[in-house]
């Protein structure tokens, strides 16, 4: 079994802001404590579109409402934080310790949670969707972030197909594919609020970053 690394959820954590404790899966390990929930965008959101008139074609179509971040802390946060949680090698003072999943329960659970992480990245390409800064991603990226979006879709589809095996291996390859497909996209395309003016390695679109403070003079 693989051992378990844990860089992309503390990048994700510190890059959306949201709180996210990975937790090992056994059959002896203690409940999962309760966590904040990150808070929303504060980008307004538009509002909901009223119902159609009696006679009316009802509404149908996409409609992308929330934003990313809020996709992301809302969605692929809790379900990565399961998957990756799912299949664990971790040492201690006590010795070295492997988690998987034990009972067909456990591993509905990390199936259920692979679903959502593969179907939640599916919503992020939904035409429309705004970024919480920034907004719409400018079109002439848009072919390159749907390539990096659909790469995690295919990557938490490994941990889907995975989990409905009972593969523990399963679960670690994937793991590793989906962190790398996150970090790719991260680094092009989430930003922060504290992104220094000039920061050439991100997509901007509307966002205006902070300039750099300049350096007292001596």
């Amino acid at each position: 079994m693989r051992t378990f690394h844990w860089f992309f959820l503390i990048t994700l954590a510190m890059f959306l802001g949201g709180v996210a404790t990975a937790q090992q899966q056994s059959t002896s390990a203690a409940s999962p404590q309760a966590t904040a929930p990150a808070a929303p965008c504060e980008t307004p959101l538009p509002p909901a579109i009223k119902a159609a008139a009696k006679g009316q074609p009802p509404l149908s179509g996409m409609s992308p409402k929330a934003k990313v971040k809020d996709i992301m802390n809302s969605m692929i946060v809790p379900s990565s934080t399961a998957v990756f949680g799912a299949v664990a090698t971790v040492t201690d003072a006590t010795g070295v310790h492997e988690y998987k999943p034990q009972t067909d329960d456990e591993w509905n659970n990390v199936f259920a949670n692979a679903v959502m992480l593969a179907e939640a990245a599916n919503v992020l390409m939904v035409p429309g969707r705004q970024r919480c800064l920034g907004g719409a991603i400018p079109a002439q990226y848009r072919a390159d972030y749907l390539q990096k979006a659909r790469e995690l879709v295919e990557a938490a589809d490994e941990a889907v197909v995975a989990a409905q095996k009972h593969s523990p291996d399963g679960i670690s390859d994937a793991g590793e594919r989906i962190d790398v497909a996150c970090d790719e996209c991260h680094e092009k395309y989430q930003l922060v609020e504290d992104d220094p003016e000039g920061n050439v390695g991100k997509v901007l679109g509307t966002f205006k970053p902070k300039p750099v403070p300049a350096a007292p003079k001596k």
